[in-house]
């Protein structure tokens, strides 16, 4: 199932992009998975294109006009970078920018996971008025917004209008329980106390028809329904749900490379997971923009702090100051990575 057809422009970036799968090879481990040639004198940045969206020797900008987090779900790193059977897509977007092979999910509970990666906490009962926890209290199990109401600012308060939650398959803006293939724990915006009456009602919207809508505010969270995020799902083997989570990026992420955000320059795409397995906590952590080495791998220890600190950082003033842990002066940024490139 697919949040809409294919434009003709779409369908000849997807063919381009699976002929770069096809070319994938298993690579894991190493700091870089390839080299890039030395130039001499003035350097033209290329166009990027949907099959080759990064190393085009683009500066970052200052400050980026769009970032879009899309999150899936219980794989761990083993599982995705190499197995080009069941992932060519992906692996053909490691293969053409740069990827993550040290950093860690911080829970085994996917809901713990999202509220980390957008508020620095995993968990918060009680706050100051700042929004700063002065009780955390770790989320320990999926419920609704109910069972874990999160006092904590969240990115999305810091940010107010110019961040949107983007989920597929919800019924309404701000759903607060699970529906269908709609699932409520994976989708953060909801349990924030400080914005869930106000904020969240017109910011937290389900798939638009055009994909390319998922780039148009400044923090953009897009999360895949059930079936397409590699969630369990009945009478289904893990090869068939990576599958259908490679699917689905094979049929959006073209079109939001071949955007106008995207080709200007300045709006940033980063794929991780919530989750690995409860005896794997390393994830995939895959970065796209046209400044970002192609075929590079880092090695940086990061976690889901070490995301929301480097996104709050491209984003500029707007998402400032740096929420919960992501503030700790012991969590590197994915911004500072020189394989990243996130910075000029």
């Amino acid at each position: 199932m697919r949040i809409q057809s294919l434009s003709r422009a779409g369908l000849v970036a997807l063919a381009a992009a699976l002929a770069v799968a096809a070319s994938v090879t298993a690579a894991a481990g190493g700091v870089e998975a390839g080299t890039q040639s030395g130039a001499v004198g003035p350097v033209t940045a290329a166009v990027p294109t949907a099959s080759a969206p990064c190393g085009t020797g683009a500066a970052a900008p200052q400050t980026y006009a769009h970032v879009a987090m899309i999150v899936f779900e219980n794989k761990p790193l083993k599982k995705i970078v190499g197995n080009t059977t069941d992932a060519p897509y992906l692996n053909s977007l490691i293969q053409a920018c740069s990827y993550s092979k040290n950093d860690q999910s911080l829970s085994a509970t996917s809901l713990t996971n999202y509220v980390a990666l957008t508020s620095g906490y995993t968990g918060c009962k009680t706050a100051n008025v700042d929004g700063v926890c002065t009780t955390p209290l770790e989320i320990t199990s999926n419920k609704d917004p109910k069972t874990w109401p999160q006092a904590s600012k969240s990115i999305f308060e810091l940010m107010g209008s110019a961040a949107v939650e983007w989920a597929e398959s919800m019924p309404a803006n701000c759903s607060l329980s699970s529906r269908g293939d709609f699932v409520v724990n994976h989708t953060p915006y909801q349990y924030y106390t400080r914005t869930e009456a106000n904020l969240c009602k017109s910011y937290s919207r389900p798939f638009p028809s055009d994909a390319t809508q998922m780039l148009s505010a400044g923090f953009n969270l897009i999360i895949p329904n059930k079936p397409h995020i590699m969630h369990l799902v009945p009478n289904t083997t893990v090869a068939q749900r990576i599958r259908n989570g490679d699917n689905w990026a094979r049929s959006v992420v073209p079109l939001l490379l071949n955007s106008s955000q995207y080709q200007s320059g300045n709006t940033a795409i980063i794929i991780t997971w919530d989750e690995g397995n409860k005896s794997n906590f390393y994830v995939p952590l895959i970065v796209i923009t046209p400044s970002t080495q192609a075929r590079a791998v880092s090695s940086v220890a990061y976690n889901h702090y070490s995301v929301l600190k480097g996104i709050q950082q491209m984003v500029g003033p707007t998402a400032s100051p740096l929420l919960g842990h992501a503030g700790d002066g012991a969590v590197n940024s994915i911004r500072d990575d020189s394989v990243f490139r996130l910075k000029p």
